[in-house]
């Protein structure tokens, strides 16, 4: 089973949050396994580069003001952590969500715990999945679709030959997909399925804003926002394959890091392929001194 879960949160307490807050998320990520199940602390630890699970950073707070995050009493937040084996999910519904401390500290500012959603109806970032349903719905449709619009929620990037790429091209998207499907998918897609995305899969618009994720030592330049991508002279087959990794984002997330906040994605199709007027109602912003994101 793939489990997306949601836990809010309301703040105890003033503060600043001045830095990006995913790598606190995977402090208590940690912290809370450790407590209620060490041996899977101690395997999630010691796993590949490719983890089975997901974390965002703080979400909802409000607008940054000169690189910080105020926060007031009664603040509301939440964050996601998303499972990508059936056995871990079963533990997280069983053990994490249900035993998570009545108050947990996260950016420098403690924060009650007063829910959590495990569906769709419950939250939108929410929802369960199976990998063999992903696979059958999207394989085996005889009409899979020719455009995809890609939300990315938390800063997003690459590893590229000299150093962070800050733009989803779509043999990267695809890339980062299927790596995680092929490790923890259940039905085993073409090895050249990025190859063929480079080739004929196209950005036909987009509007992204590059977001610096800051933490105490390091910083990393992500984007955020939406695109378009349109299949050219595709196979229905290899749309399909597409299909099936767009549906798995939104639990495996886009790009690296995504186990310290980044790289949140949902994918969801389109219908038609309207054309673009010339200038194709493009836009890509480089962040400014208003808008200056902490990455969460």
């Amino acid at each position: 089973m793939l489990l997306a879960a949601v836990i809010h949160l309301e703040a105890l307490e003033s503060g600043v949050i001045r830095r990006a807050t995913g790598r606190d998320v995977h402090g208590l990520w940690f912290d809370q396994w450790g407590r209620v199940a060490p041996s899977i602390a101690d395997r999630l630890h010691a796993g590949s580069s490719l983890r089975p699970f997901t974390l965002s950073p703080l979400m909802g707070l409000p607008v940054p003001r000169s690189g910080a995050r105020p926060v007031e009493p009664g603040t509301r937040a939440w964050f996601r952590v998303t499972t990508l084996e059936a056995a871990l999910s079963a533990r997280l519904e069983a053990d994490w969500l249900p035993r998570l401390p009545a108050v947990v500290s996260l950016g420098g500012v403690r924060w009650r715990v007063t829910g959590t959603a495990t569906t769709a109806d419950a939250h939108p970032w929410a929802g369960r999945g199976e990998t063999q349903q992903l696979a059958e719905t999207h394989l085996l449709d005889r009409s899979p679709p020719v455009r995809w619009r890609v939300t990315l929620a938390t800063p997003t990037a690459f590893h590229g030959a000299e150093g962070h790429i800050p733009f989803p091209l779509p043999n990267l998207l695809i890339g980062s997909w299927l790596r995680r499907w092929q490790v923890f998918g259940r039905v085993r897609l073409p090895a050249e399925t990025a190859a063929w995305a480079r080739q004929r899969l196209a950005v036909s618009a987009y509007t992204l804003e590059t977001v610096p994720v800051r933490e105490e030592r390091r910083t990393t330049i992500g984007c955020v926002g939406r695109l378009t991508l349109r299949a050219l002279r595709m196979k229905p087959g290899e749309r399909a394959v597409f299909s099936l990794l767009s549906a798995y984002a939104f639990w495996c997330g886009s790009g690296h890091r995504t186990t310290q906040g980044m790289g949140m994605t949902r994918v969801r199709p389109l219908a038609s392929s309207p054309r673009l007027p010339e200038n194709g109602n493009r836009s890509i912003k480089s962040p400014s001194p208003k808008r200056d994101d902490l990455g969460g």
